[in-house]
């Protein structure tokens, strides 16, 4: 663990319970004696604090010293994901936010099943267990739309990642900012007629991806 995430954190005291004091001191049984590093993700601020009483159910931890985090400056990429089953969407999630995903947008399109829910605050806590792992310093951003027309009246810098023939290698450095992927078989036909003006790419793959696997070659092909 890189650090511990606290909403609160650079207070002058912060409240350890609950699930937050087990993991802590139950679970990762840290020293008591020694400095526990916090970050809030909201800031670039790493927050030092030392413990200053602790009993059997809570802690109360005293700020002793703030260190600013210098990083390089985040690429604008975004995906835009057709809605898919939530558990599929949870296991990719953490390996987006390792690779600095800046925004994940869903889009419900006519091949989403629309009795699939996102729980967004089960999402956040999974990249925020995760950025406690890989050291990222910033919450990974979440955008939903109700349908392709609603997405296509707010973004239009769109590359669609699709069964075509034109693969990634052949952009010649013209990367738009969202790149959008359908969800298990793509997308449906009249989709396709709304989505022909955008720059088309496909994979130079013989065999057909799975949605998530799609997400994931194109976040690393884009971002590492």
């Amino acid at each position: 663990m890189r650090f511990i995430y606290h909403e609160k954190s650079g207070a002058k005291t912060l409240k350890l319970e609950k699930e937050q004091y087990n993991h802590i001191f139950k679970v990762r049984r840290e020293d008591v004696k020694k400095p526990l590093f916090f970050r809030n993700l909201q800031d670039k601020n790493l927050y030092m604090y030392k413990v200053s009483q602790i009993d059997k159910k809570e802690a109360l931890c005293e700020l002793i010293k703030i260190e600013k985090t210098l990083t390089k400056k985040p690429k604008e990429f975004q995906i835009a994901w057709s809605v898919t089953e939530p558990k599929t969407v949870e296991k990719t999630l953490p390996f987006l936010n390792e690779l600095n995903l800046k925004k994940l947008i869903f889009v419900y399109t006519k091949f989403s099943q629309r009795n699939f829910k996102l729980d967004f605050e089960r999402l956040k806590r999974i990249v925020i267990n995760s950025c406690e792992q890989c050291g990222r310093i910033d919450l990974m951003e979440f955008e939903i739309f109700n349908s392709l027309e609603e997405f296509l009246k707010i973004y239009d810098d769109i590359a669609v990642v699709d069964f075509s023939p034109d693969k990634f290698s052949s952009l010649c450095g013209i990367l738009p900012k969202i790149w959008l992927v359908g969800c298990e078989g793509g997308f449906e036909k009249e989709e396709r007629k709304r989505l022909e003006k955008f720059i088309q790419v496909g994979f130079d793959s013989e065999n057909i991806l799975r949605s998530s696997s799609a997400v994931a070659a194109i976040a690393s092909k884009l971002l590492l």
